[in-house]
């Protein structure tokens, strides 16, 4: 079941992530680290009907310092993604992100004392070595945007440190509560947050770009409600499918790491509807990747 609920936030993550790389074309992506999240709010309240709601007073102290906590590390990470992913390809980054397998299994072990097996452990390191075979595939071929994939991968690695922390301490926050609970309030919390580095960001930037922005904010809201409807969509589901798999997983870890595997379907899909062309070693990387979910849905 929780294999299932994985592969769920797996794909979900891959469109949501797809759409997210087509909006940072068109949208500012200081705007666009908030607006995914704002954009989910609707859809988050509607799924307060469906599972029970925990009032503020029925949760403890505790769980609303971690949580806190937890909301400044998660608006972190969406910070550094969309940075990332505004100077480099969604094929360079997505690779990179894949470390989060061992990374956020690495976390369960400290945090959780949740020992992996040896097949989750497998299932997760052939994940990342696949990707990082099918990265390095795609590198030999692409001799520019050096600098900026560089800076890319310091974020990617900031994300991968913060994420072996929040994926664990999200657990308890879960047990307290629930999926749809936690859901809306870590965002209500998230959202501000945003927006406040967002304030930040244009107070201390005297770039033009930075100028009209929240005139520009309004005009894109206007311009791109389907597809941030969309996005706030596919982010719901795939949040709400990865707290029930890590409630039910043996290793809250593992969930992590299957949806790292999100480089498989993005290749696929390339090579399926835009006609991209793999070359061996990238073949070889999603022989990899694919070994590792087979062994993780073992586990």
């Amino acid at each position: 079941m929780w294999f299932g609920l994985s592969l769920l936030a797996l794909l979900m993550l891959v469109s949501r992530r797809s759409a997210e790389k087509h909006a940072s074309g068109k949208m500012n992506a200081l705007a666009l680290s908030w607006l995914q999240q704002a954009a989910a709010l609707p859809i988050i309240f509607v799924t307060l009907f469906f599972a029970r709601f925990y009032w503020p007073a029925e949760l403890s102290a505790h769980y609303w310092e971690v949580l806190a906590l937890y909301a400044a590390l998660v608006s972190l990470d969406t910070f550094l993604y969309f940075k990332a992913l505004s100077i480099a390809d969604v094929s360079y980054v997505a690779p990179l992100l894949t470390l989060v397998a061992l990374g956020n299994i690495l976390g369960a072990y400290i945090i959780l004392d949740q020992v992996p097996s040896t097949l989750g452990i497998a299932g997760a390191a052939w994940i990342v070595v696949g990707a990082v075979i099918t990265y390095r595939g795609k590198r030999r071929h692409d001799t520019t945007n050096h600098h900026n994939n560089k800076l890319a991968l310091l974020f990617v690695l900031m994300i991968v440190a913060e994420r072996a922390i929040t994926s664990s301490i999200e657990v308890p926050l879960l047990r307290e509560s629930n999926p749809t609970t936690f859901n809306l309030y870590s965002s209500l919390l998230s959202v501000p947050i945003l927006i406040a580095v967002s304030l930040l960001v244009i107070a201390t930037n005297k770039s033009k770009q930075y100028k009209e922005y929240w005139r520009a904010v309004k005009t894109d809201v206007v311009r791109h409600r389907w597809l941030l409807s969309f996005i706030g969509l596919t982010y719901t589901v795939n949040m709400l499918a990865t707290y029930g798999a890590k409630l039910i997983a043996p290793n809250a870890g593992y969930v992590g790491a299957v949806k790292s595997a999100s480089v498989l379907p993005i290749v696929l899909i390339g090579v399926l509807f835009f006609k991209e062309k793999l070359h061996d070693a990238q073949w070889l990387g999603l022989g990899f990747i694919t070994a590792g979910l087979v062994c993780l849905g073992l586990s």
